[in-house]
Order: structure tokens, then sequence, then C-alpha cells
């Protein structure tokens, strides 16, 4: 398949996103699948069968007496979480991976109209573990300080400037943690009016209209009632008295906290984050096109106004555009 090409206009950026995206549906679907399903099912694991577990400990306690020990309680309780807490970490990798991998991906898919091979993507990735691991930790910094109210307009700015790090990151691996963030920098600046324009597009599209529709499904096959039940289940032994009379003397007319919409709330908030989570290769291919006009309008500025050789980028494996013109198994 000829390779794709994509001007450096707004709307063919966006256009081309959503091409690659629904052409390749059924590979990022399954890219994600554990990722994304691996955190849930990991923490409703953890929450659900320690919930039961401590829900049933007096009666285990009055028909075993081997369960009048603390340490046998503690021992039990271990048991129980670790095997959940390993899968949600693993998915948690996975994921933090996949911000990664779904660029090389998203190039595949440019170059050759086709995206498998997983693990060659992921290596690329894996195989700078410190490095990659470093970037997320100088990003989760950043994170923190713009969750300050007095930083939210700076922080917004910034995250804007900053939002192509991982693009530089898969693509330019000779480029310094820090040097990823002021790549990015300087990838934006004369560009931020059409990056702001395409990050709302897609957010839009990714964190509220798919999100809405899905809702409205998990409510029509009754799943919204399943998690609804389940969160109503763990938060029955939270006392929540004290909080409603703490927000009564701080607001009287404030809505009164019940287990019925709290759990409505975080099962909205599960909804939110599979659509959010399973949506991120939209995001990780609209960032990718647009890392590469921008690369490009960046590289032949730097050719005419200096002799100086222009940044090279790293061009997709050659192992993974021969697999990918292969006849498929």
């Amino acid at each position: 398949m000829p390779k794709a090409k994509v001007n450096n206009g707004i709307f063919s950026v966006l256009s081309e996103t959503a091409k690659l995206y629904c052409l390749n549906f059924p590979q990022f679907a399954k890219y994600m699948l554990f990722p994304v399903l691996g955190q849930v099912i990991g923490l409703a694991w953890i929450f659900g069968l320690a919930n039961i577990y401590t829900a049933n400990l007096p009666l285990l306690i009055e028909e075993i007496p081997a369960f009048n020990d603390f340490s046998v309680i503690i021992l039990c309780v271990i048991l129980i979480i670790v095997p959940g807490m390993i899968v949600w970490m693993k998915a948690f990798w996975d994921y933090l991976v996949a911000y990664g991998a779904l660029n090389s991906m998203a190039e595949s898919a440019l170059n050759t109209g086709k995206v498998y091979d997983f693990p060659a993507h992921n290596s690329l990735i894996t195989q700078r573990t410190a490095k990659y691991l470093g970037l997320w930790l100088l990003y989760g910094i950043f994170g923190l300080l713009a969750l300050n109210p007095l930083l939210w307009v700076l922080g917004g700015i910034f995250f804007i400037y900053f939002i192509l790090i991982f693009q530089v990151f898969t693509f330019e691996p000779e480029v310094s943690i820090t040097g990823c963030f002021k790549r990015s920098f300087e990838l934006i600046k004369g560009n931020f009016a059409r990056t702001f324009v395409i990050m709302t597009v897609i957010a839009v599209f990714t964190h509220f209209l798919f999100v809405e529709g899905f809702s409205v499904f998990f409510d029509f096959t009754k799943l919204t009632d399943v998690l609804v039940g389940f969160f109503e289940n763990q938060v029955t032994t939270v006392p929540l008295d004290p909080v409603n009379e703490w927000l009564i003397n701080i607001n009287p007319g404030a809505t009164l906290l019940t287990p019925l919409n709290i759990s409505q709330f975080l099962a909205y908030q599960v909804v939110a984050f599979i659509v959010i989570s399973f949506t991120l290769p939209v995001r990780s291919i609209g960032w990718t096109l647009w890392y590469k006009v921008l690369s490009e309008s960046s590289n032949k500025s730097e050719r005419k106004s200096s002799s100086k050789n222009s940044r090279k980028v790293k061009k997709l494996d050659k192992n993974i555009i021969e697999r990918a013109n292969r006849k498929d198994d």
C-alpha cells in the first residue's frame, strides 16, 4: 500500500487520523484490550474480594478457630490482594508503554496501511525503559504542579507546548529526557493555535461525545446497573454522616451524599475511563501525524537557514515494514 500523504492543514491531520483509526480499529482495539480492562479487572479483584472477605471475617473467625489470629488474617488479605495487584500493575505498565508504542503503530499504518506485530512496536519503548520512566516521572511532576489552581492557566499553556514529548521520545531516540520537552516546545512554537484546535477537536470526541454515547449503551444493556451495584456494596461500609454534616455546615443547600449517588458517579467514571483509554490510539495517531508535519517543516527551515545537517528522525524499523507488507496469515 502506498504511503499516505498528510498536508500541513488541520483538517488534513484530523481526517487522516479518523481514516487510519477506522481502517485499523480491530488491531488498535485488540492492542488496548488488556491495558484497559486489565486495570479495571485488577482493581475490581482487589476491592471486590477484599470487601467480601471483610464482610465474612466474623463468620470465618467463628467457624474456623485459625482465623482468630491477626497474622492469619493479614496473610489471607495479602493472598487475596496480590493477584489482583499483579494484574493491575502489568496492565498499567502496558498502558504507559502504549503511549510510545502507538506512535510507532501510527507510522506503520501511515506507511503500510497495516498495524500488527505489537511486540516489535513495544520493544522500541521497552528497550529504553529507564529513560522512559524518567520521562513519565518528569511529566508527572509537571502534572502535579499544574493541579494548583493558581497554575491552571499556565499549566494548560505548557501542556500544549509539551504535548508531543512522547512522539519525540519514540522517533528521536538520541534526545534526552529534558530534550523531549524542549524539542516539543520548539515544534509547537509558532503553531500553538493550530495545535490547540487539534487538541480541542480530538478531546471533544474522545473525552465527551464517545463517553456520552457509550454511557447510553451501558445504560441500555444494564451494565451501568451492574457497576452501580458493585460500588454500592463497597460504599455502604463508608461512614457518610460526618461528611454530610461537614457539607451542611459549609453549604446548607448542598446535596447529601448517599451510597446510591456516589455509586452512580463512580460507575460513570469507570465508563469514562474505559472509553477514554480505548481511544488512546486516536490521540496517538493525531499527534504522530502532527509531529510529522511540524518536524518536516522544522527540518526544511533548518536546511534553508543553515548548512548544518538537519535533525535525524528515527525511521520505522525495516522489519516492521517488511512484516506489514507480507500477506496476512
